[in-house]
């Protein structure tokens, strides 16, 4: 069978989605990626991967949602508004709707697979008369994001045959078939070798978004700050042009480049992110408590599940202190509720399960 794969252009959309396309692929299946060049280039080694989107950036969001302010602080307090990602999404979806239907066209595949913000999959799968599946990649309702994508684009009688969560059901119902969160991340630079070895004392990571380039982040700027008052080693991934200004950070601030957030965390005892999908499932596959700083897009409502369920602290950027990072490390409640969650998720249907069910899709 023939599956064809699409994604908005962004790594933190496509990479969520490539694990199936990978199992399928060694599955026997003929897997193609549909996405924009920086997923392309990222994956040219692993996939075939088709360009059908421009580049997105901020800019993108803000033209969105200049002219509705009500939509605008809803996507700033981050609550995952599937109406603001709709609006914010809309544009991109345009752009790629021709592309996506004239690839689909060509490769004629059996089964179509989208992410929720990559809603026009679904039409050009409609069109075709094959099965569209959504995979949702977050802890956000993407059937709701899909649908309202899908009116706003005019395409109201558009549905999926089926539609596949990651997310942990004690954080989250989400409605879907269940499957087990796996991993996914390019080759970063080689890991050091202290970074794989265990340290004298907690180690936390520290690791912010990969969309809004290397201006100073208010939360890092907090932990830089808090970290000389803490019993622990920082290790800051990806630091951006404020970390690296500074003339001498506290002798506990570590910093790497890009790397694997999965293997990193294996010595880690904690994380403390942005609160992008990606990061909060690397920590919860982990089983490590983590410290979420509640921001734009789906960030606070990330925030805000994880902190309910107990496996971590919700605490805005620029309040961060050492009495925040100290609990983090040290309550042992946290600790336990993260690793539940991470049992939890390891218990979820795999992807071998998920390929076979969606092979009986017609």
């Amino acid at each position: 069978m023939r599956v064809l794969f699409v994604a908005t252009p962004l790594i933190g959309h496509a990479f969520p989605i490539v694990p199936l396309a990978l199992h399928l692929r060694a599955a026997g299946h003929e897997v193609l990626l549909a996405s924009g060049d920086e997923v392309a280039t990222a994956l040219r080694d692993l996939l075939p991967v088709d360009t059908v989107a421009a580049p997105m950036n901020v800019r993108v969001p803000l033209r969105a949602l200049a002219f509705h302010p009500l939509a605008a602080r809803s996507a700033l307090i981050g609550s995952a508004d599937p109406e603001v990602a709709a609006r914010v999404f809309t544009a991109v979806n345009v752009r790629m709707a021709a592309r996506v239907t004239a690839l689909a066209e060509r490769f004629s595949p059996g089964l179509i697979v989208h992410e929720p913000f990559a809603a026009v999959a679904a039409a050009a799968a409609t069109r075709l008369q094959i099965p569209a599946v959504l995979h949702n990649i977050g802890l956000d309702h993407g059937d709701r994001i899909s649908a309202r994508l899908l009116e706003r684009l005019r395409m109201p009688e558009v549905s999926d045959a089926a539609v596949l969560s990651i997310a942990p059901p004690s954080l989250v119902r989400v409605t879907g078939w269940p499957m087990r969160y796996t991993p996914f991340s390019t080759a970063g630079s080689p890991m050091p070798r202290w970074l794989s070895e265990p340290a004298d004392r907690p180690r936390i990571l520290v690791t912010r978004s990969t969309m809004l380039g290397d201006g100073p982040t208010p939360f890092l700027t907090a932990v830089v700050r808090a970290a000389p008052d803490v019993a622990a080693e920082f290790v800051i991934v990806r630091p951006d042009r404020g970390v690296e200004r500074h003339r001498e950070l506290p002798p506990n601030i570590r910093t790497v480049g890009w790397t694997v957030l999965g293997d990193a965390l294996r010595t880690c005892t904690a994380m403390i992110n942005h609160g992008g999908a990606g990061s909060v499932y690397a920590a919860l596959n982990a089983g490590v408590p983590q410290l979420l700083t509640p921001d734009t897009g789906d960030r606070g409502w990330n925030a805000t599940l994880v902190s309910r369920r107990g496996a971590g602290l919700a605490v805005p950027p620029r309040r961060i202190t050492a009495d925040h990072i100290t609990r983090l490390i040290t309550d042992p409640s946290l600790a336990t509720a993260a690793r539940e969650v991470a049992a939890e998720m390891a218990a979820m249907p795999g992807p071998e399960t998920i390929t076979q069910r969606l092979t009986e899709l017609r």
